[in-house]
This record gives C-alpha cells, structure tokens and sequence, in this order.
C-alpha cells in the first residue's frame, strides 16, 4: 500500500499521470490512497479523482491513519506550507514507514523541509534534473537523500502542444501566505503593478487574471478584464502570453512556447522564479518595463535552452513508476 499526500495544486499535478495510469482496468499496479489537503483538493476534484480530507490535521490523526490504512510507502508532495505534509514525515519515521517527497519545480528548495524552525527530511527526495539537484544541494540539502527522477506532469503535457491562444495570462499565486514579506514584495504588488501596465497599454480585453485556490485576496472587478477561478492547464492552453511571479503556469507557457516574464517588484535576495533567475526569460520589477514586454515580439533565443530541459524530464513517469515500485520491496 501506498499513500500519495499532496498540499497544492502543483504537487497533485506531478503525480497525475501515475494515478491515471494505475487507475486503467488491466493494469497491475500497487494498492495506493491519495491523501490530499490545500489547493491539491481542487486538483483532484476537476480530475475527478478521489481521495481521502483528514477533518483533523494533527500527529494523532495522521498515525491512526497509518494505522489503519498500513502503508508500506509514503509519497509525499514538499510544498513547505502545509503542515500534513510534515505530519505524515513524522508518522512515517516513528512507524518505521518509508517516506519520499519530491520536488515539483525549481525553486524553494530548503525551506520545503524545515518544520517548526527544524530540518525535517524524509527518506529520499526526487530531483527533478541535474540542475534541480546541483540547486539543491547548494540550498543546503544532504546529497545522499537525493535521487533524479524528472517530472512526470510536465513530460505529459509536453507530448502534444497546442497552438497560442488569444489571452494574457496573469496567474495569481499567495505570496503573502507561503513567504510572508520575505521577497519584498507579494500578491498585491504584483496584482497593483499588473493593473498599471495592462491599462496604459491598452490590452484588458486580452487579459485574463485567475485566481490562486489559497488566495485572500479580493481583487476587484475591472472594466473589460476577464477574471475568474484558476483552471490550471486550461487558462495556459488559451494564452499567447503568461506573466506571473513564478508559478508552474509560466513554465508551462515556456515550453509551449507562449512568451513568458516574471514580475517581481522590489525583489530582495535570490530570484524564485527559475526561468528569470537562469535568464530564460525577463524579470520586470516597474510598469514602464512590463509595458515594453507585452508590446514586444516573442523571443526565440532561448530554443537550445528548452530542447535541454525537454530531453531531461523525458522518461519521466517510468522513472516514478519503477522507483516507487522499488521502494515498496526495500524493508
């Protein structure tokens, strides 16, 4: 038995193609439960994929979980700000259970495994690629616990890319939630900035702003700009554009080729988003540059760059598959 625990959205997405690929009739596949939590729940449920809402998120509930469901592996998402991703690593080492977290994307690599101001690892950590391990282990992270698996959702929906949509796409994300003040700016700065630039340059009827499942913020109505619920995937398969802080739904829009920036206003310290911190694409920090950007054309230069991470995340799921399958005979 095998249980999948996931706090956010991204996390849930990672280990999709594997859930749907167990779920087919004729496959021979482990028993596995999915405990999910956060803005994970949304995911499963637009999937339509059941999983299990532990009501009380504490140490207690999260053993007699275990105790009742018997695993044999834990798989856990590392999203840092949900506290049951960190109960059932706990859990897992006082029932001798073996744990692993992955890393969904490249960024916030260290701060995924402190708990109450304390490292908490749990057994083994899957990398996405080489660069996501070298990032890894400079942030701090014991080499020994790492181990390179790629990242299946991303392998997916890079098998067949559709074609640019008609949208800007500015996705929200709760800044203010998962880093506090910490990056010098968050969700509302962004959000005022965006505004600014999108009004003076005279495309609201392209642009489309969703919102983040964890969100607090209330974003008033604008005139003539589309604003609804996050539908992941989907608000990225409808844009030509996506500018957001550093979400997946910018890297998805990089390697489906929509042009893609980063706005970060008053950054302090290392850039989170890994796709301006490796000069992929811009970081804009004021109105006049993000003007300048979405009246650019789109730049090409990066195309080596991407054909690289492409081939890296290829064979993706058979590597998840195997190991997770390979753990479960390791006692």
């Amino acid at each position: 038995m095998i249980i999948f625990v996931t706090g956010q959205y991204a996390g849930a997405q990672y280990i999709y193609p594997l859930i749907k690929k167990w779920q087919g009739k004729d496959e021979n596949h482990p028993e596995f439960k999915i405990v999910a939590t956060g803005a994970s729940v949304s995911f499963w449920q637009q999937c339509h994929v059941d999983y299990v809402k532990i009501e009380d998120e504490n140490s207690d509930s999260v053993e007699r979980y275990m105790d009742v469901v018997k695993p044999r592996l834990i798989v856990l998402s590392a999203s840092g700000s949900e506290e049951l991703e960190h109960l059932f690593i706990l859990g897992a080492k006082i029932k001798a259970v073996k744990a692993v977290s992955f890393i969904d994307t490249w960024t916030n690599y260290k701060s995924r495994f402190i708990y109450k101001n304390k490292d908490l690892y749990p057994d083994v950590i899957f990398s996405i690629d080489d660069k996501c391990t070298e990032e890894m282990i400079e942030d701090g992270i014991p080499a020994e616990l790492i181990q390179e698996i790629g990242q299946p959702y991303l392998e997916g929906i890079c098998q067949n890319i559709p074609p640019l949509g008609n949208r800007i796409l500015f996705p929200m994300q709760p800044i203010k939630k998962t880093r506090n003040n910490s990056l010098g700016y968050d969700e509302s700065d962004f959000l005022q900035l965006s505004l600014e630039a999108v009004n003076a340059s005279g495309k609201s009827e392209q642009t489309h702003i969703t919102t983040h499942p964890d969100d607090i913020l209330n974003i008033p109505n604008q005139k003539s700009i589309e604003i609804s619920a996050g539908k992941g995937i989907k608000d990225v398969r409808n844009a030509h554009t996506v500018i957001g802080m550093f979400s997946m739904q910018m890297i998805i829009g990089y390697l489906w080729n929509r042009k893609v920036a980063s706005v970060q206003p008053n950054l302090k310290g290392k850039d989170p988003s890994p796709l301006s911190r490796w000069k992929l694409v811009p970081r804009i920090e004021d109105k006049k540059g993000l003007i300048k950007f979405m009246n650019s054309a789109a730049d090409s230069n990066s195309t080596n760059q991407k054909a690289v991470l492409l081939q890296q995340i290829h064979g993706s799921l058979e590597r998840f598959e195997n190991c997770c399958k390979q753990e479960l005979l390791v006692k």
